[in-house]
């Protein structure tokens, strides 16, 4: 008698502990994420002395609210896989800037005779645009129906420079290699001059606080006017920020319209863990938001390590596995260290991250 109370209490005790560990994974799975971060009053000061006078910065086709200690982005754009170059200059010194580049062209000499001269064309640009196409060999000492077009455009205040690849095989010399292989060597000069004239038409400086109401691509310093996927074009921005209040604190934004991961940060959970674990880096929450209609995975973590683990580093992912023309992929990271830094908690760098994440949107109009 005595074995079978204990065995109907053992039956009990197993199923209250389940039921308490249904409960516990129930309550896991529905309690809101992000949870609040509760916060002092000198901790809120902070934070808001952080926030202060926040403005929204386009980024890409998104906006995100910056506060004004951040400023003066650098970055880099590519339409196409080819880099555009800015640079904010006069526009006198990207006169002399031009005209020195010519005379630079004009005396590159090729490594073989027959290939020269090195510089073939210069094409000035339409409909009063201030600049110019250089049609250049690809190399010194490629043959010359390798050639590339190179462009400088100047507008509102900012330099641009891009390249592009193309063919004129039109020589005589090419006459064989045109016959045996008449898919490669073809003229391709007239299209990928067009395709060249195309971006340039459409792309004009911007100051930074200048927010665009037209369809359109923003990168630091610059804009990019038409529809996202605009002729199958490919495109990938990114910017970095550094805080004029805590040098320590940078933040990092990319986005494309084109690269499709097969999985999502939170489905590499378990590798990413691993990879943090093995260099004494912490999680601190992960998890699934909503931002303002926007599906979103973000990671925080800190590392205490004494080299470059030293320090937090936040992450937020939207649209790591369907980004297209349509719904552009944009990533955010924000590194914070090296620590210990006495000027802003782990709290208070939660909470900024928080309300600062919590601002992005598509730009109306944009795509």
């Amino acid at each position: 008698m005595v074995k079978g109370v204990l065995m109907t209490n053992k039956k009990k005790t197993v199923s209250i502990l389940l039921a308490l560990l249904a409960i516990w994974w129930l309550w896991q799975w529905l309690k809101p994420y992000p949870s609040l971060i509760n916060l002092t009053e000198q901790e809120h000061h902070v934070v808001d002395n952080l926030l202060a006078n926040a403005t929204p910065r386009c980024i890409g086709r998104y906006l995100v609210d910056l506060p004004e200690s951040f400023n003066a982005p650098i970055g880099t754009v590519f339409i196409n896989k080819k880099e555009i170059v800015f640079q904010r200059l006069y526009l006198p010194a990207f006169e002399q800037r031009i005209h020195l580049r010519e005379d630079e062209l004009r005396n590159t000499k090729t490594i073989h005779p027959d290939d020269g001269p090195y510089l073939k064309n210069i094409y000035p640009l339409p409909n009063g645009m201030k600049g110019v196409i250089f049609e250049t060999n690809f190399s010194k000492i490629a043959p010359d129906s390798a050639r590339k077009l190179e462009a400088h455009i100047y507008s509102n205040g900012v330099a641009f420079k891009t390249e592009i690849d193309a063919r004129n095989p039109d020589s005589v010399r090419y006459q064989k290699e045109r016959e045996s292989n008449p898919d490669y060597y073809k003229n391709t000069m007239q299209i990928k001059l067009n395709q060249l004239r195309n971006i340039l038409s459409r792309l004009r400086g911007r100051q930074e606080n200048e927010i665009p109401t037209e369809k359109g691509l923003c990168f630091p310093n610059g804009f990019i006017s038409g529809s996202s996927g605009v002729a199958n074009e490919r495109e990938d921005v990114s910017f970095s920020y550094r805080s004029q209040i805590n040098p320590r604190l940078f933040f990092d934004f990319s986005t494309d319209n084109f690269i499709q991961e097969e999985t999502s940060m939170l489905e590499r959970s378990s590798i990413i863990s691993n990879e943090l674990n093995n260099n004494q880096i912490k999680t601190l929450m992960k998890g699934v938001r909503q931002i303002n209609k926007l599906d979103a995975e973000e990671w925080l973590a800190v590392g205490n390590g004494e080299d470059d683990s030293s320090g937090h580093t936040f992450m937020l992912n939207v649209n790591e596995k369907n980004s297209s023309p349509q719904s552009p992929g944009f990533t955010i990271e924000l590194s914070h260290g090296p620590l210990p830094d006495e000027a802003l908690s782990q709290n208070e760098l939660i909470a900024f991250w928080q309300a600062m994440t919590q601002t992005l949107r598509v730009r109306p109009g944009a795509i």
